[in-house]
């Protein structure tokens, strides 16, 4: 199943982006594909440049208090 919204910032890709160039486009594992926004292409382009997945943020791990 192809992906409406870009995996990484949520924008919703329309028809009009979809009869463009300026989306690039990730191939899964599972055989599904997903669409980049062209604001996060170009932020991840080192990643998609050495085939390296391109994976959403993932939230920092909350700091503990020092003992």
């Amino acid at each position: 199943m192809d992906s409406t919204t870009c995996p990484l910032c949520d924008l919703p890709r329309t028809p009009a982006d979809a009869a463009g160039l300026a989306w690039s486009s990730q191939h899964e594992r599972d055989g599904s594909l997903a669409w980049i926004c062209p604001t996060c292409t170009r932020a991840e382009l080192w990643r998609i440049e050495t085939l390296l997945a391109v994976t959403a943020p993932v939230a920092a791990a909350p700091l503990r208090r020092a003992a």
